[in-house]
Formats: structure tokens, sequence, C-alpha cells
């Protein structure tokens, strides 16, 4: 179903505890090198099918991280401020400089593919400039809880409690 990103904010909030869903998105990679890479600004990710768990208040991060210390028999961990953005309200949606992103915990990655001008690449082409990935340290944890934000013009699709949303207007 078609929607726009009012009704995608005000579903993607209406749920209590958290809320596994299904993501599609198209994102612009940044690649290493800066601008002096010849092939910044050029390179696109459309990942499908990628499955993340949404929740309200950020403490779920908090609890699953915790949890998973108790497994490694760590001591508890205590999260610092947000780096950037600020939660709206009690909800899964982050806002930074007038943009709205869904924060999840990427549970399990879906299939990706790689475009440069437009035109499929495998990602072997452009790996060695890919940024490294941070999860901070959590603690000393040695299974990262993963969390990402995506911006809500880079969601292509969100399949929701079998309903599947695609939005296309703010």
């Amino acid at each position: 179903m078609k929607v726009t990103y009012s009704y995608l904010e005000e579903t993607l909030t209406d749920f209590s505890g958290c809320q596994f869903v299904s993501l599609d998105t198209k994102t612009d990679v940044k690649l290493r090198g800066g601008k002096s890479n010849p092939l910044q600004g050029r390179v696109t990710k459309i990942s499908k099918g990628n499955n993340v768990m949404i929740f309200k208040s950020g403490v779920g991060y908090l609890n699953m991280v915790n949890r998973r210390l108790k497994k490694e028999n760590k001591p508890e961990f205590t999260p610092g401020p947000r780096v950037w953005g600020a939660r709206v309200g009690d909800t899964p949606i982050i806002e930074h400089k007038g943009k709205k992103y869904l924060e999840c915990i990427f549970l399990k990655a879906g299939e990706t593919t790689y475009y440069l001008d437009g035109k499929p690449i495998p990602k072997s082409q452009i790996e060695e400039f890919l940024p490294k990935a941070s999860n901070g340290d959590q603690g000393g944890l040695e299974d990262k809880v993963v969390i990402r934000s995506f911006g809500f013009d880079s969601i292509i699709k969100i399949t929701k409690s079998k309903e599947v949303l695609e939005p296309f207007a703010k």
C-alpha cells in the first residue's frame, strides 16, 4: 500500500514493547577517500528483506546488550548520550536536522545489490572503499547488538504485521 511519510510514522509508533519488521532500503553509499575518491556520490545500495526490531524508547537496545553481557559473564552496560539526533517522544523515530530516521536493531541482513551510476556491480568492485562498521564498545560485548538508523526517504518498503507499506511522499 502506498503511504505518506506521516502515515508511515503513525504506523511505526502504533505498537507496544517491540515490533519486528522487514525493510527494503535504497541508500547512497559513503565511501572512504572523501572527495578525491572518483566513485564518491556515484554508488547506491539496495537492500531487500532486512529483518529488524524496533523499540519505542531505546530501552530495548540496553536490555538486549545487557542480556548478552550477562551470557558472557560481563558487568552491565550503561550507554552514553546519543551522538546525533533526538528521539521523537517514546518512538523508534529519530529527528536530525529536519530529517526523520527509523532507529532499529538489525537482526538479519537481506539481499543487497550495489549500483554504480545506476548499473549493478559486484561488491568486490568497491569493497576496499567501504567504511568500517562500528557498533561502539557495548561494555566489551563480543556478540554486538547492531543498531542502524534509516532515513525515511531511504525506505522503499516496510512489512509490519503482514501489512506492506511503501512510502512515497512527505
